[in-house]
């Protein structure tokens, strides 16, 4: 990109470096709306790292629920470089408030030290959070995006979350989070692999120009079939090519 970016690219290519690449290969029309949902991502995951007691977090979390109600009331929205962007980005592509609300509720237990306490609650909090975003991401991109194409994105979405979260383990500890049981980790990546091939299997639904919101699958797919990373070059050889030819 050869043009300054905008608050919200900046915030994304300096928080979430993985999304901000695939964002480069939406249309310049659409990018500053993946660029405002990652950064509203950001500005909720990083709530519970930076509060000294959950109840300044749960504080933080409801201003961003009355800055949905502004938006979603057609009221004046309160001035912030994330929340101008992402009224326009809801608005343009006539984005449903449903996973917002539960994205928000699910970074709840970020506060929670003892989360998950079980298998399925982990399961159910990566099909809000990454789960959440990847579909509001593909519906963004493509507003045509039909109840299938929504599905495939939920679960293209969750497979990049697993992934994540298992990258993440070691980070999460170190923040006081406790350890998953090796089960629970062996029952993620499980899940995030049949996930990841179900959206595969229903491609077709999604359209073209949603692509970009679920490149991050090839990444996912290495990391939950090897938790090892690959080398930063072979990475970004990858994501170049599936970006050019628009296949996760």
């Amino acid at each position: 990109m050869t043009e300054r970016l905008s608050a919200c690219g900046e915030i994304v290519r300096m928080g979430d470096p993985d999304r901000f690449r695939t964002a480069l290969f939406a249309k310049p029309e659409a990018r500053e709306h993946l660029f405002a949902l990652y950064a509203f991502n950001l500005e909720i995951a990083k709530i519970a790292p930076m509060v000294s007691e959950p109840m300044l977090g749960e504080i933080r979390l409801q201003w961003w629920r009355e800055a949905l109600d502004q938006i979603y009331g057609e009221a004046p929205v309160r001035k912030h470089e994330v929340t101008t962007p992402l009224a326009v980005a809801i608005r343009d592509a006539g984005l449903p408030r449903a996973p917002f609300d539960t994205l928000i509720d699910q970074r709840g237990n970020d506060l929670d030290p003892t989360f998950p306490q079980n298998d399925s609650a982990l399961h159910e909090y990566i099909e809000a959070t990454a789960g959440g975003l990847t579909s509001l991401a593909a519906k963004a991109l493509a507003p045509e995006l039909g109840q299938d194409g929504l599905n495939v994105a939920k679960d293209a979405g969750f497979a990049i979350g697993a992934a994540r979260y298992l990258m993440a383990m070691p980070q999460l500890v170190a923040l006081g989070k406790k350890p998953l049981p090796m089960e629970s980790v062996d029952a993620l990546a499980e899940e995030g692999r049949k996930r990841l091939a179900r959206a595969r299997g229903g491609r077709k639904a999604v359209p073209k120009a949603a692509a970009p919101a679920l490149l991050e699958c090839a990444k996912a797919a290495h990391n939950l079939s090897a938790p090892t990373e690959r080398s930063a070059l072979r990475q970004s050889i990858s994501l170049l090519w599936r970006g050019i030819i628009g296949r996760w």
